[in-house]
């Protein structure tokens, strides 16, 4: 299994790219607003309130969307990357665009994956039990 990320620079593609995921058949998704800051110099931007403030004013930070989705098999993950990447304009290297990428996830519980999985595996155990050699 992997986690899929996507940081949406273009709020304005939210959507679409929920609708993808989903038509690709990817059971769900968690978005995040998040915010994006550049390399910042001046010392004062440490500070919490004025810092966060300045760095409002100056332009250094940009808001975004974060997507993240936990995503059964390799080949999936290919397939929503590509197509999302085509849904933004083809080319994921473009300034402002945002980032794709996928962390190996070793460990789950809870979730429609989760569930999704058991209920595979159920029926599988079901249909070995009720085999017969006689039909």
């Amino acid at each position: 299994m992997y986690v899929l990320f996507i940081v949406l620079n273009e709020a304005d593609y939210l959507m679409d790219v929920l609708e993808e995921i989903k038509k690709l058949g990817i059971r769900g998704a968690t978005v995040i607003e998040s915010m994006g800051a550049r390399t910042m110099e001046k010392a004062f931007y440490d500070l919490p309130v004025i810092g966060g403030f300045m760095r409002t004013l100056d332009g250094n930070t940009q808001m975004n969307h974060t997507i993240f989705s936990v995503i059964e098999r390799e080949e999936q993950v290919i397939r929503v990357m590509d197509h999302i990447e085509k849904l933004l304009g083809g080319d994921m290297k473009k300034p402002n665009t945002g980032i794709m990428f996928v962390l190996p996830v070793t460990h789950i519980r809870g979730g429609e994956l989760e569930r999704h999985l058991e209920s595979r595996e159920n029926k599988k155990l079901l249909s070995k039990e009720f085999k017969s050699e006689y039909y």
